[in-house]
């Protein structure tokens, strides 16, 4: 059986060097529902570096030094939200590399606003899960980002999970209003409750326009008319959305739009090689200018390569 040290070192190589590259790290700190467990004490870590909860690896971590906090593979429940303040501090799940449903779990038992809020720079998260939603209105944002260069990859971001929150108007899954924010492998929503209002990613207004990049992201949900991949905040400026691979898939009523344009008239969207199924139209011709799809011939390589559009592009 492998020992935490090793596992954390095995992790901290297989998620970081090989898919952030970042050289460096400093301590490994290791977070355990109970800091009693027994297999925390495998191979010499010190008592020090155990610690019962996020927030307290995150106070006992050193901004700017990269390093790395390893949650074990457990349901890690709060009851207030997270506030990831520090630069260049990584948070890596104990399990290995996936895109839904990890095993290291961040859920609430309480009812606030946001779970998860990284203002912090430079920081990567990664194999986590996290579960949002336990029917209250007040639960309206999984995630939000105002620190600029952090990443996310190997992440679900699991929301709403309750029909409360699925019907509050409002309610953000994954708030960006941040510059430089990548996203590679992660999984944005679910689709066992059924949604009336969400969107699952925002990109909203700030002193500098949001930049962000998503790379073989799926985009998940159960949804009617009113809900929505993707919104813009008409205060969003000059800023881009770049999806690379990415799928978007409704499994519920056709949304009447995929994206909400309304801050599309300076705010850019590429996407390369993604496909759109359950939603009437893509973006309101309004805004058709400012969506951009490789190949260009996107509804004839539709037909020719299987990427669902329902039922067009305008």
């Amino acid at each position: 059986m492998i020992g935490l040290r090793n596992l954390g070192t095995s992790l901290k190589s297989m998620v970081l060097d090989g898919a952030g590259s970042i050289p460096g790290s400093a301590d490994l700190i290791y977070v355990c529902k109970s800091t009693g467990q027994a297999y925390t004490y495998w191979n010499g870590v010190a008592p020090e570096k155990v610690k019962g909860t996020i927030a307290a690896a995150h106070s006992f971590m050193t901004s700017g030094r990269n390093d790395v906090a390893i949650l074990s593979p457990d349901s890690h429940t709060q009851s207030e939200g997270i506030t990831w303040s520090k630069s260049e501090c990584h948070l890596i799940g104990a399990f290995g590399p996936h895109m839904m449903n990890h095993r290291s779990r961040i859920g609430h038992d309480a009812n606030f606003a946001t779970l998860l809020t990284v203002s912090g720079e430079g920081n990567t998260f990664a194999n986590l899960y996290f579960m949002h939603g336990r029917g209250s209105a007040t639960n309206v944002n999984l995630l939000t980002v105002s620190g600029n260069r952090n990443s996310f990859i190997n992440c679900h971001f699991g929301g709403p999970m309750h029909a409360t929150e699925a019907a509050t108007a409002g309610y953000d899954l994954v708030r960006l209003a941040a510059a430089e924010t990548y996203f590679k492998s992660c999984t944005f929503g679910i689709d066992s409750v059924a949604c009336t209002t969400p969107q699952l990613v925002e990109f909203g207004e700030q002193a500098e326009p949001p930049r962000a990049i998503f790379e073989d992201c799926l985009f998940l949900v159960q949804g009617d008319a009113g809900v929505r991949f993707l919104k813009v905040n008409a205060g969003a400026g000059r800023g881009l959305g770049l999806f690379r691979n990415c799928q978007f898939i409704n499994l519920g009523t056709a949304m009447t739009y995929g994206i909400d344009g309304a801050g599309l008239n300076n705010f850019r969207m590429h996407f390369a090689n993604c496909g759109f199924e359950g939603a009437t139209d893509i973006v309101a011709l309004a805004y058709e200018a400012y969506c951009h799809f490789s190949p260009t011939n996107f509804v004839a390589d539709a037909l020719a390569t299987g990427i669902s559009v329902q039922p067009d592009v305008s």
